[in-house]
Order: C-alpha cells, then structure tokens, then sequence
C-alpha cells in the first residue's frame, strides 16, 4: 500500500505546475488556468486533485483560496539538468545542442547523471499533454517498453518526439494527434524515455 503522502502521477504534475506557477507569479493559478495547461478538459478534474492534494498535506485551504504548504516547497526542490537544444513533436528535425542548464523538479527525475531536458516544438504529441514550447524530461534509455513517449534518432541525424511500438517487424513512432500519421522503421535509435513535462504559464487570473 502507497503512504498517504504518495501522489498519484497527475497529482505530481499539477503540484509541480502549482510551485511553479507561484514561484513565477508570486500567486496560485486557477482551476481552469491549470485545466487549459495540463491539457484536462475540466476545471472540476482540477478540483478533485487539489482535494486529494490538500488531504496529503501539500496545499491548505484558507476562506476562499487554496495555498501551498512547505512540503509542496520541499517535494518541488529543483535538480539542475542539462538543456540539450530543441525537439520536435511535429516532422523530424536536426537536434539542437546546447550549453544552458535548466532547474526541473526533483521528482521528475530519477537518474540525475543520465537526464536532460529537450524544448518541444510542434503539436504532434497535443493528446499526452506535450504542447508546443512545453521542456520535457528525458531519461537516457534504450529499452522503452511499448507505449513510452521517446526521444527517437531517425537516420543518426534526426531526433523526434513519439510514442515507441514495436512491431513484428518494424518499429512504429505513433504521434499523440489524431490528425497526424505514424513514422515506420525498420530500426531507429532511443535516445531516451521522457519522464516529466514543464510548462510555462502564460494567463493571469486568481482562484
């Protein structure tokens, strides 16, 4: 059985993007702020989380507004990753790479020596939660198991953002998008399992 104080992987990353957010804008976003960028539907989606949320100790209710607590602040320690350049969700391109370091959550990351963080560009990846100018987590693998979203290397040159099928005998890159079509290989290679998306806010309005 999990502790009471274990978060659900949603939880997580709507209390990452909490300690963000405040940590950005001196306030806490709204329910439908965190629905639009977490890619949920509803803001009551939004509601039941931040319930579970405060039952565990990582927000706290005071008249109308929702407030973090310290652990929130302590689970969102940050670990400083490497920022290896550009990724794209939409048609492959060249990846970029770079010199800047970027602060992620400690709980996206697991292995520290082996991750890294990749900007999206594109929308093929919308329908998982990955937009366009979100950073991603990445954890170097080579071993995804069927359905992982990857960091894919077509022809040793370029690197997209997909999710990993193997078939009988070919691999499929699957876009999260239903207007897009897959990417067939014979081979590729993985790059990497991401592990944890980033999102930058970007509308101003309280709870």
């Amino acid at each position: 059985m999990k502790p009471a104080s274990s978060l659900t992987k949603k939880q997580a990353e709507l209390l990452s993007a909490l300690v963000n957010f405040f940590k950005m804008n001196d306030r806490v976003p709204t329910y439908r702020e965190l629905a639009e960028e977490l890619g949920l539907k509803s803001p009551a989606t939004i509601a039941e989380h931040v319930i579970a949320l405060s039952e565990k100790g990582f927000l706290k209710k005071v008249g109308q507004r929702i407030e973090l607590t310290i652990k929130a602040f302590q689970r969102g320690s940050g670990v400083r990753l490497p920022l290896m350049g550009l990724i794209t969700a939409g048609e492959p391109i060249e990846a970029l790479e770079t010199r800047e370091t970027m602060v992620v959550p400690a709980h996206m990351v697991v292995d520290g020596m082996n991750s890294y963080v990749l900007k999206v560009r594109g929308d093929s990846m919308i329908e998982e939660g990955i937009f366009d100018g979100d950073f991603v987590v990445v954890e170097r693998s080579n071993r995804p198991h069927d359905g992982d979203v990857v960091v894919a290397l077509l022809d040793n040159t370029y690197a997209t953002l997909k999710k990993f099928y193997r078939e009988k005998t070919r691999i499929r890159l699957q876009p999260a998008n239903k207007r897009l079509k897959p990417i067939f290989v014979k081979d590729c290679i993985i790059q990497g399992v991401v592990r944890g998306v980033i999102r930058t806010f970007r509308t101003q309005n309280a709870f």
